[in-house]
């Protein structure tokens, strides 16, 4: 591939070549723009630019000639997913991929996927737990509840849910409940 590319630059490339390089260089956008939607949060816009810049590619890999262009598409069909799903199981068992996905910090390498959701269960009840203990407790609206926010009770932030409706900022309130891992409150008055 670098050959062909580096022949094509110092002999003048012909229109026909030039489609070669153009699905060359579309094939490396995709796979660049492709690594960049698992970093920045774009809704899946970056990854649509990554399918065009394919499709641009197959295009030109076309124009270059038809089989180039066959070849070009049973490549994406057949290495693609493989391509893909090496590099999501790669990803997934790298450090930055652990913390990016939830629960992966308490799934330790060697664990069946029992042992895991049993890990990840009993973290689930201590955290509940721990949250027991501020049933009755009162504190102060941070901001708005609506119906979910941030209260402070003695010197800690905790996030809360209004019990009905919305909670004006710098409102005391009391815990009433804990409701998924999170305060449930309501205004003292």
């Amino acid at each position: 591939m670098m050959d062909l590319l580096a022949q094509a630059a110092t002999t003048g490339a012909s229109t026909n070549d030039a489609a070669l390089i153009w699905g060359f260089v579309l094939l490396g956008a995709a796979i660049v723009l492709l690594f960049i939607e698992l970093f920045v949060p774009s809704g899946g816009i970056i990854a649509l630019c990554s399918g065009v810049a394919v499709i641009g590619s197959l295009v030109a890999f076309f124009s270059h000639s038809s089989t180039t262009g066959l070849i070009a598409m049973l490549l994406y069909i057949v290495i693609g997913p493989v391509a893909l799903w090496f590099g999501f199981k790669w990803f997934e068992s790298s450090p930055m991929g652990r913390r990016l996905i939830l629960g992966a910090e308490d799934d330790l390498p060697g664990r069946t996927p029992e042992e895991a959701f049993a890990a990840s269960s009993s973290a689930q009840h201590e955290r509940a737990h721990k949250l027991d203990q501020f049933i009755g407790s009162r504190g102060t609206t941070e901001g708005a509840l609506r119906p979910v926010g941030m209260v402070r009770i003695g010197e800690h932030r905790h996030e809360a849910l209004a019990e009905s409706g919305v909670i004006d900022a710098n409102i005391e309130v009391e815990v009433v409940e804990v409701y998924d891992n999170q305060l449930k409150v309501r205004p003292t008055s």
